[in-house]
């Protein structure tokens, strides 16, 4: 099980916004500041570095929230 509060403090480094504004309801593209492609890049390297889940762009689409990414994680970690 992945650690929610650690996950968030990894986004929100990616995303440059304190930890304590995030939250797994937050629209990551549109709640956020100077949301740019750099942004969601850097999220898939996240994912494949530290978690070993490779999701393609298509897939990174369809997230629309942090909540949405932190399931993708925590449901690899239950299979």
């Amino acid at each position: 099980m992945i650690d929610k509060e650690a996950f968030l403090q990894e986004i929100s480094e990616i995303l440059e916004v304190d930890a304590d504004k995030l939250s797994l309801e937050t629209d990551f593209r549109k709640d956020i500041p100077y949301w740019d492609s750099l942004k969601g890049f850097s999220i898939l390297v996240l994912f494949e570095d530290e978690y070993g889940i490779t999701m393609t762009v298509d897939e990174f689409l369809q997230q629309k929230t942090v909540g949405d990414l932190f399931s993708r994680i925590d449901r690899k970690n239950v299979l």
